[in-house]
């Protein structure tokens, strides 16, 4: 995006054109009252700035309207008219689009058609500022929309900020705009893209979709483990009535495959009664399931009963350690006590000197050292008692299930065991074998395949949550922009050395938190505002913006290219001659010459890709200057034709 027209129309529709080359240095240079300096506030008006800067004198009341044309990359053109209001204030604009044949409009054809919100909106979604949303982060105070106008300032620098040390960008002194340039730099630097508010959405979502998964993935586990316990009883009631699994399955743990194996095992054969060794193998099993509950019992008993120990000594222990603290807190509040053991020569209440030591100040201060050495060795010990109360309590419910399962398979047992007649065996065995394929009909939703599954769309979303979190993690900003920051300092050096800043060949970088050029001396850092000279001054912010565009080129960022300078020889001199009355070179006008020739310089490196227009009183003979001279307003010729100023009269009073 760069300029190529101004226009202005006084009241009768006359129109006085200022053109401009795109892609190159542009120079505009003229005597002082001229109405130079009055390009670039329209230039800011007609960016859709709501607050009409251009001067209000009775010359300029004889304009009615101010047009901007502007052309993007791919050569379509914009035009943003506004007018000529004599309140302070105006929000209404005129805004058409058209392609590279587009044309200024007429005075008849001017029509405010949008508000100024719209007018950066349109135009900013056109070099890539669409719908631009940043989260909160340490760079920032909260979510933020990033437009056009903000753009705009890294492209502006007026006559009163190009020479100051106190702000670097344009409006920065105004309320908000610091805040607003702060915030939105790792954007702008591109540590963070413009997407951050539909990253935050879909991290929001993400981590619900987590969440599901998690809560589908516990339901799984946990109904494998319960069906586990379930498929033990049900082999131990199989065996209790002749049923017999595979055991080489039941030993590498596969319940639910012996349980299957009893299943196959009965459509493949009649079943039997159990015969008399089956009967004494029930038997055995039954004595054993006896047994396993004695033992169950037992542990379950002495793990209760450590845990009771281990609470009560994590009870002695608070109460002792409550008590170290009330101790150490009435000696501590006292606050008599001194710090030294020189003072326990003087009186505590009086501070008066005591003809001997006092003894009761110095056994008081052994005695409250005693305590805090007691009270850090008790909370050092406290943790481990938690941990150990969560080891045993987590016991203590696994014996429980445990036990649980064996009673009921010792349930089962007792009922099997010299019952009934052969018709009653078979029976029994028909009812296992229905329970086993009931069992395992409900227990295909928690298979191996089932939980693979599961486990899969678990890690695959929490792989999404990680990924955003990184994305909008503040250390990755801050690193990303701390990276970006090192690139631009080292061209802020090298320009600030061109214009022979003071310090420039100390490491110098740009602070986007306090905003202003930091030159790290040995001693320590030091801010634009602790060097002297007006000539360090307009150096410094020249190479900065210069560095900027030059990094905002190279990593194709959404900002305006074209950068516009209002009257940056003001710190050298205030003239028009590049040589003193004697003929010999001035000084002040070589540097001048010299800072001129360094921006040109830059032009020419990024031809096509970025336009430079200097407004300024001075002029060389130079050929890379006078090539770039687009308007020479010296000996009279003026922004306002003088033929206009019969209609100054017409325009006055007029509200816009």
């Amino acid at each position: 995006m760069q300029l190529l027209k101004i226009r202005i129309y006084n009241h009768v529709g006359d129109i006085r054109d200022v053109d401009f080359r795109p892609g190159e240095l542009n120079i505009v240079t003229g005597e002082s009252s001229t109405g130079k300096s009055a390009l670039l506030t329209i230039v800011d008006y007609c960016l859709g700035r709501d607050e009409a800067t251009v001067p209000r004198t009775a010359m300029f009341s004889t304009i009615a309207w101010y047009a901007v044309m502007w052309q993007f990359n791919d050569g379509s053109r914009v035009v943003a008219g506004r007018r000529a209001s004599r309140t302070k204030s105006n929000s209404r604009a005129m805004l058409q689009f058209g392609g590279s044949d587009l044309e200024m409009p007429t005075f008849d054809e001017l029509r405010e058609n949008v508000d100024s919100d719209a007018l950066r909106v349109q135009i900013g979604a056109r070099i890539g500022l669409d719908n631009v949303t940043l989260e909160a982060n340490d760079y920032g105070t909260g979510p933020r929309t990033v437009g056009l106008g903000t753009a705009a300032l890294f492209c502006l620098q007026e006559q009163e900020e190009i020479g100051t040390k106190s702000t670097l960008f344009h409006r920065q002194a105004e309320d908000g705009i610091k805040v607003s340039l702060r915030d939105t730099f790792p954007f702008f630097l591109g540590a963070v893209d413009g997407d951050q508010a539909r990253k935050r959405e879909a991290l929001r979502d993400a981590k619900r979709t987590l969440r599901r998964a998690d809560a589908a993935l516990d339901r799984a586990e946990s109904a494998a483990n319960e069906h586990d316990t379930v498929f033990r009883d049900l082999l131990r009631e199989a065996r209790a009535v002749g049923l017999f699994p595979n055991y080489g399955l039941i030993d590498a743990g596969d319940y639910r495959g012996a349980a299957l194996s009893i299943l196959y095992a009965g459509q493949s054969a009649t079943s039997q009664p159990a015969d008399t060794e089956a009967d004494v193998r029930a038997q055995d099993d039954r004595r054993r399931l006896e047994a396993d509950l004695a033992r169950l019992r037992n542990e379950l008993n002495r793990a209760i009963a450590i845990r009771d120990l281990v609470l009560d000594q994590r009870g002695g222990e608070t109460e002792y350690s409550g008590s170290l603290q009330a101790q150490v807190g009435r000696l501590e509040s006292i606050g008599l006590l001194p710090d030294h053991d020189g003072d326990a020569q003087r009186c505590p209440l009086c501070v008066q000197e005591l003809p001997e030591r006092d003894a009761t100040v110095t056994q008081l201060q052994e005695r409250l050292a005693e305590l805090r050495n007691s009270l850090a060795e008790v909370q050092q010990v406290q943790p481990r008692r938690a941990q150990a109360v969560a080891r045993i309590s987590a016991r203590i419910a696994e014996i429980r299930d445990a036990l649980a399962s064996a009673t009921r398979a010792l349930d089962a047992a007792a009922r099997s065991v010299g019952e009934a007649g052969p018709s009653d065996v078979t029976a029994r065995q028909s009812f296992v074998r229905g329970r086993i394929d009931a069992i395992l009909r409900s227990a295909e939703s928690s298979d191996q395949e089932g939980l693979d599954r599961l486990r899969a769309a678990q890690r695959e979303a929490e792989l999404r949550v990680r990924s955003l979190d990184a994305e909008l993690s503040s250390d990755e900003v801050r690193e990303q922009t701390t990276s970006r920051l090192n690139v631009i300092g080292t061209y802020l050096g090298e320009y600030s050395r061109e214009f022979e800043a003071e310090s420039a060949d100390r490491p110098v970088r740009l602070d986007i938190n306090a905003l202003t050029i930091v030159v790290d001396e040995e001693f320590g850092p030091v801010e634009l505002t602790g060097f002297g000279s007006g000539a360090n001054w307009v150096g410094y912010h020249i190479a900065a913006h210069l560095a900027l565009h030059r990094y905002f080129i190279g990593q194709n960022r959404p900002v305006p290219r074209f950068l516009m300078l209002d009257q940056p020889s003001q710190a050298h001199f205030q003239g028009d001659l590049s040589a003193s009355a004697d003929g010999n070179a001035d000084r002040e006008g070589e540097r001048v010459r010299a800072m001129f020739k360094v921006v040109a310089d830059f032009a020419e490196a990024h031809a096509g890709a970025m336009q430079v227009i200097i407004i300024d009183h001075a002029r060389y003979a130079d050929e890379w200057f006078t090539s770039h001279v687009r308007y020479d307003w010296h000996g009279g010729e003026k922004l306002i034709p003088d033929s206009w100023k019969q209609y100054a009269r017409k325009s006055k009073g007029d509200e816009g």
